[in-house]
């Protein structure tokens, strides 16, 4: 039966609360409130009081424990036990009520991850047309939507799964004299309004390093490291060094980054997604379309950023195979809050394998960026490049300037509106042409 005194709480008067605030007094054994004043003047229930009283017991063990018994009074020793046989009930129901949570402590951090899978989606409406004397003049309208898992198995690695359907048709198709490369919408696709398989990969831990291996669309430019232009410009050529990423052929892979200070090192191989699944003449995994790659970044401070990079391609073109090199050079720099500024250059030798014809590309590219500009969460952005190539290229590549500009309205967390222009001037199909390129984009992320 319990006693009328076990329901009564334990007031500043009482003997008990007097000898337990002597004690926390003498041997600091209760840290009190948070603005450390311990308010001997309020009452306290009987659990609260025996939480106390169990403080200053640890207290008291560890300075027998550390050999300075002789700071303990054998008063206190005695006080001590006679409130712990008045409050033995309250004492033992405390550390039963512990015991039972480091238990469950214990078994949530064993089993502190479970997985999870979150969903992304993103659908872009685009409006806009090319405009010169070798352009399609037509205006079109049309969409692309995306939806992407991210799973994680440990919370320490990421398998990513995209879905993609749309009906954008890239601006590079829209010459007479034939494509222009470096016309290639960033955000194009024209699956028919059929979702495919559009990216596909698994990032996952090595010690300090981070391993990629993926089947669909894994390319260096998944791998962190990578200079990146304004904030999703308007053309390819402006995103980053087309030239050091975009001969890598994305698809199916393993890649590695190797992070060692400010110094990081990624290293990949990536072969066409098509080519590498498939068994024939220039198939598989390792005789169709590859690339080796190689990139070092330094990261002096988080608002520069150098990068070099090597990759060594083979691309089998019907009788014709090319094989080369490319390298580039990348640099950005964040001026300020709200100014930021990169630029790359890249150069390729290419070689046809059965002919020995070669030749060589050159590009280059500088952009400014303005972050919140007229407006927190808009973008504004500037960017030029050019490109020179001869016969034998990787990427075709050969506009004497480009130009573009863009700003981003952003109107809420998940919708932004962001008119674009871009200028190319000579462009690579051969018809000696300049062209305009006017674009509209709505996109709403969820």
């Amino acid at each position: 039966m319990t006693s009328v005194s076990q329901l009564r709480d334990v007031r500043p008067t009482d003997w008990a609360f007097q000898a337990l605030q002597s004690l926390v007094e003498r041997y600091g054994c209760i840290a009190g409130y948070p603005d450390g004043t311990f308010r001997g003047s309020r009452a306290m229930t009987r659990f609260e009081f025996a939480a106390g009283l169990n403080a200053c017991l640890d207290r008291v063990n560890e300075l027998i424990a550390s050999a300075t018994a002789d700071q303990i009074t054998a008063e206190d020793l005695a006080v001590l036990q006679r409130l712990q046989e008045e409050f033995q009930a309250e004492l033992a129901t405390l550390r039963n009520r512990v015991d039972a949570l480091e238990a469950r402590t214990a078994e949530l951090e064993a089993n502190q991850f479970s997985t999870t899978t979150k969903l992304q989606g993103e659908v872009i409406f685009d409006g806009g047309a090319a405009l010169g004397d070798d352009a399609d003049p037509d205006f079109t309208f049309g969409g692309r939507a995306r939806l992407r898992l991210r799973t994680s198995f440990t919370g320490k690695d990421e398998l990513r799964t995209r879905l993609q359907a749309g009906n954008i048709q890239n601006y590079r198709d829209r010459f007479e004299s034939g494509r222009a490369p470096e016309a290639s919408l960033n955000w194009d696709s024209n699956t028919n309004n059929d979702f495919e398989l559009n990216e596909l990969y698994y990032r996952f831990p090595v010690g300090k390093a981070r391993v990629y291996v993926g089947t669909v669309d894994l390319g260096p430019d998944d791998v962190p490291g990578t200079v990146i232009g304004p904030d999703e410009s308007l053309l390819d050529f402006f995103e980053y060094n087309v030239l050091a990423y975009d001969a890598v052929p994305s698809g199916a892979g393993v890649a590695a980054r190797i992070p060692a200070g400010p110094v990081e090192l990624s290293v990949g191989y990536y072969a066409d997604t098509d080519e590498s699944a498939t068994t024939g003449a220039s198939r598989g995994f390792f005789s169709g379309s590859n690339t080796y790659t190689g990139q070092v970044a330094f990261n002096p401070t988080e608002r520069i950023s150098l990068v070099g990079s090597y990759a060594r391609f083979y691309s089998p073109e019907n009788s014709d195979d090319i094989q080369g090199n490319t390298y580039g050079i990348n640099a950005s720099f964040q001026i300020s809050p709200k100014i930021s500024l990169a630029g790359w250059a890249g150069w390729a030798d290419a070689e046809e394998v059965s002919s020995g014809d070669d030749g060589d590309t050159f590009i280059w590219a500088a952009t400014l960026g303005f972050p919140d500009l007229f407006r927190k969460g808009n973008y504004g952005g500037i960017s030029v490049g050019g490109a020179d190539s001869d016969d034998v290229s990787p990427l075709g590549y050969d506009a004497d300037f480009l130009a573009e500009a863009l700003y981003r309205f952003q109107l809420s967390d998940n919708i932004s509106i962001q008119p674009s222009i871009a200028y190319i001037e000579e462009l690579s199909n051969g018809s000696g042409e300049s062209a305009w390129i006017a674009n509209l984009r709505t996109k709403f992320s969820f």
